[in-house]
This record gives structure tokens, C-alpha cells and sequence, in this order.
């Protein structure tokens, strides 16, 4: 049997496969179409300190190469998730690593949800969304490197947890951002969220989107997505989880070899609720087919040219 295991943040991950935040609510929602015991883990949809009812419709829609969403972080807040929801994940998943995605409108806010939430059971650490596109408040922490490096020291005071920063691919120098949060003491990092995006309904003339615009995800991201993440991971030391696109063990193997050590699925869990399964079965069977006895071993091992003219 290759070994799919990770070891990283302190624990062991038994698969590098995780469910995307907002596309898999908070775990239970899946208990009965995928054998969530089975896979790395999986990133809770987000957690603000006060509920929010989110976008107006419509919320979603399909895009030749994916979909459109703006649902707007619509949660149920930091006190019913901690009553409601985290037992459940206390509960029922304990091989498989749970991350709580946490958004808030402040760097008070965002502490709030830390805080609150440091001293219950039932998962690992805290994803920090600073950069969800389709929210007015959304992208400021992503794209200005003084508030997100004052954001990331300001959390890592609260919580020894595991702290992972999903970043923006909103700016033109992805490599600095991560160096910032990992010199503000980040444990590792997501890459990438969803690109800005429009659909325009021409009969009606009108957007198709309540929001008007909103986040784009699916297969049509995934080169971005590849790009972005061997680009952070290349720029720190410490863990990246690619992010984007990903349908199959080839997907996900495209991240690995850029230098992700975990992969999370979402938008194709829209298609098939299953997909988490196959890609972890996908890349057991490339790590069997090509002699590779850990799945470590691929991490960053993207073979490139020679004489490769330096990046700008």
C-alpha cells in the first residue's frame, strides 16, 4: 500500500484530500454520501462572530468552465456553531482533521471567533478567509500587506492552534503576501480562494447574480490555481493547501508536485459528492503505478527546465 499520510501542524493527516470550505457546511451535511472517516479532513463553511443571512439571490450559477457563486458568508454565527455544530464534529470525526474557517468584518472580530472557539474540542486548527470575493468587506486583509500582517500577528496572540491563511490570487505578487503571513507567525497556507467574476443575463439585461458579481471556482481556475500555489510554496517554508479546480488524482497531483502538501475539493463536490473519494484513490493508484512509496516524496518535486529565466 502507498502511503497518502502527511505529516503536518503537530498531527498526522491520513490522506492529503480535505473538503473545501462553503462547499461542504460544516460536515454533516455529507455524513451520508461520503465516508468523511475516510478522507485528510475537511474546512468548515465560515464562522463569523455575529450570523449572517448573506447574499440576496440568486446565489449561484453555472459558467462554461464552472460556476459563479456569492452567497456571502451566510452562517450561523459563532455562538450556534459552537452549540450546534461542533459537537457533531467532535462527535464523528476523529481521524479526519477538521479546520474552522473563520471571516470577520474586523481584526476584533476575527479575535472574537478565534477566542471562542480555542478552548472547545472537536477539531484542529483555524483556516483565516481574508480574502472571499463576493462580500464588501471580503478582500481589504487579502490585499493590503499592512492589515494582513497586523491580522495574522494579532491571532497567532490568541491561539496556539494551527493557523492557516487562505490567500487571495487578487495580487500581483502572491510570494510576498505568504512571506508576510508566515513572518507574522502563520502555520501554513491556502491557495488559492475564487477569482472576482460576472454573468451578464443579456435577455433581461440585468446580472445574473443578486450580488452582481461573486466568486468563480471550477475546472476553468485550476492552471491559475496550480501557478499561484507553486508560487507561495516556493516564497515560504511552512505548508501549503492547494486549492482550485481539482476533479481527479491528476488535479491534485499537479498541486502536489507544485509544492502543495494537501489538496481541498469543492466545486466538483457540486458534480459528484464522491470526487474526494476517487482523487484519493486516483493518486494511491499513480503512487503505485510509478514505484512511489510515500506520497511526501512528490511534495515540490516539479521537475523544470534548466536555465529557467527568473521570475519578474
Amino acid at each position: 500500500m502507498a502511503d497518502l499520510s502527511q505529516r503536518l501542524f503537530g498531527v498526522d493527516f491520513q490522506s492529503p484530500v480535505l473538503l473545501a470550505s462553503g462547499t461542504c457546511g460544516y460536515g454533516e451535511e455529507y455524513a451520508d454520501l461520503i465516508p468523511l472517516e475516510r478522507i485528510g479532513g475537511l474546512v468548515t463553511k465560515a464562522v463569523s462572530l455575529e450570523p449572517r443571512p448573506g447574499n440576496p439571490p440568486h446565489r449561484v450559477a453555472e459558467t462554461p468552465g464552472g460556476m459563479i457563486n456569492a452567497i456571502g458568508l451566510q452562517n450561523v454565527g459563532l455562538d450556534r456553531f459552537r452549540s450546534e455544530k461542533l459537537p457533531w464534529l467532535s462527535e464523528n470525526l476523529h481521524d479526519a482533521r477538521v479546520l474552522i474557517n473563520v471571516v470577520g468584518h474586523s481584526v476584533d472580530d476575527f479575535g472574537a471567533v478565534v477566542s471562542g472557539l480555542d478552548g472547545e474540542e472537536g477539531f484542529l486548527g483555524f483556516e483565516i478567509n481574508v480574502s472571499c470575493p463576493n462580500v464588501a468587506d471580503g478582500t481589504m486583509f487579502g490585499t493590503d500587506k499592512r492589515a494582513l500582517s497586523d491580522l495574522v500577528t494579532r491571532l497567532r496572540s490568541l491561539t496556539e492552534r494551527p493557523l492557516v491563511v487562505k490567500l487571495t490570487p487578487n495580487v500581483p505578487d502572491i510570494d510576498a503576501y505568504a512571506r508576510i503571513c508566515e513572518e507574522a507567525g502563520a502555520d501554513g497556507l491556502s491557495a488559492i480562494n475564487t477569482f472576482p467574476g460576472m454573468l451578464i443575463d443579456v435577455e433581461r439585461r440585468r446580472p445574473v447574480l443578486g450580488n452582481v458579481s461573486g466568486g468563480v471556482s471550477g475546472p476553468a481556475i485550476l492552471p491559475m490555481g496550480v501557478f499561484l500555489t507553486w508560487r507561495a510554496a516556493a516564497a515560504v517554508s511552512i505548508p501549503v493547501i492547494g486549492i482550485g479546480g481539482i476533479r481527479s488524482g491528476d488535479d491534485a497531483l499537479q498541486y502536489i508536485l507544485a509544492g502543495a502538501s494537501l489538496v481541498q475539493i469543492g466545486t466538483a463536490l457540486f458534480v459528484d459528492p464522491a470526487a474526494p473519494v476517487q482523487v484519493q484513490e486516483d493518486i494511491e493508484g499513480y503512487l503505485r503505478r510509478h514505484g512511489v512509496e510515500r506520497l511526501s516524496d512528490l511534495v515540490g518535486a516539479l521537475s523544470l527546465p534548466e536555465n529557467l529565466p527568473e521570475r519578474g
